[in-house]
């Protein structure tokens, strides 16, 4: 048993697909099976159900919780080694949706790369909450997502409050209201708590995501059962029909900028709650009880400093609600 075969075991437990999990570590199905057998043989149980589908027996799933332990351990190990090296060579696990990366990381590599040229980045980009779940086993060095609250396992420093918009176009009103449309076009400039738009199609991400939460409490909160046009994981699906007007969506305030660029006559209404402009708490995060290396603290620092400049950006930052 060594490492490299734990490794490919933790990557087919999380994947459960054969071809899938050889494609991902660029090795062959047979080199992979081969890998799993010797470690079925060194333990002596099977790891694996094989039929009808692939999946992880009881014994796999105690042998996968040990085994992400140890590869985070090790992985924390050669990151210390890497302080004490002389080329300063290591890696960074971090956790960040792809469009928080696409707005931030090509103000924070090129100052991290300026001092730290021998370190490797390995992104990865799940849900807010998977990732602060990884960051918790020791699967992850830092995550720049969303966390309402702080977690007693992790140190966290707010980045952003990242507020909510609904975003429609002005066809849409008066599609809707058009006796009203251009009165409540007015009033939701300065902020809506969404009982004003009963009967408006929208298009909504998938009830897993934080976002759906939060607008799911507004839309409670203002006794309006939506009308779903549409579900999506995918909000950049949302901005691309934005021109057919199939209904109203929401996005948060980082990701305006790009967007009303592409659409300057968009109406983006900051959403309320409780007579409060929302947002997501953007921070980023580490775990307690891990040694940081230097790196991973200078990567933190930058990182604060390109978020800053980001809220100071930010277009039509919402005045207060009353």
């Amino acid at each position: 048993m060594n490492l490299l075969t734990l490794y490919y075991f933790v990557e087919l437990a999380r994947e459960l697909h054969v071809t899938n999990t050889a494609q991902k570590l660029y090795i062959s199905q047979q080199n992979l099976s081969q890998h799993i057998q010797r470690l079925e043989q060194y333990y002596g149980v099977s790891l694996f159900h094989r039929k009808p589908k692939l999946a992880l027996t009881y014994e796999g799933e105690q042998l996968y919780a040990v085994a992400v332990k140890i590869l985070a351990e090790e992985h924390e190990f050669v990151n210390r080694l890497a302080d004490i090296s002389a080329n300063s060579i290591g890696s960074l696990k971090l956790g960040i949706p792809t469009y928080r990366g696409e707005i931030s990381l090509p103000s924070i590599l090129p100052q991290f790369y300026e001092k730290w040229p021998n370190i490797s980045i390995e992104l990865c980009d799940k849900s807010s909450s998977e990732m602060e779940e990884m960051l918790c086993n020791g699967e992850l060095d830092l995550f720049i997502g969303v966390m309402y609250q702080d977690n007693p396992k992790l140190d966290s420093t707010p980045l952003l409050n990242d507020h909510i918009y609904m975003v429609c176009s002005d066809h849409l009103l008066k599609k809707y209201y058009p006796d009203t449309w251009s009165v409540l076009k007015n009033r939701s400039e300065r902020g809506t708590d969404l009982s004003a738009f009963p009967g408006l199609p929208f298009l909504l991400p998938h009830p897993s995501m934080k976002l759906r939460k939060t607008i799911d409490q507004c839309f409670l909160a203002a006794r309006v059962k939506p009308k779903i046009f549409l579900e999506s994981q995918s909000t950049e699906l949302f901005i691309s029909l934005f021109p057919y007007d199939y209904g109203a969506f929401f996005c948060t305030q980082a990701r305006l900028p790009a967007f009303l660029s592409a659409y300057p006559e968009a109406n983006a209404f900051p959403l309320t709650l409780k007579n409060e402009i929302i947002g997501h708490r953007v921070v980023i995060a580490s775990h307690k009880d891990r040694v940081l290396p230097q790196y991973a603290q200078d990567f933190i620092s930058i990182t604060k400093e390109v978020f800053a400049g980001i809220a100071t950006v930010l277009p039509g930052r919402p005045r207060p609600f009353n």
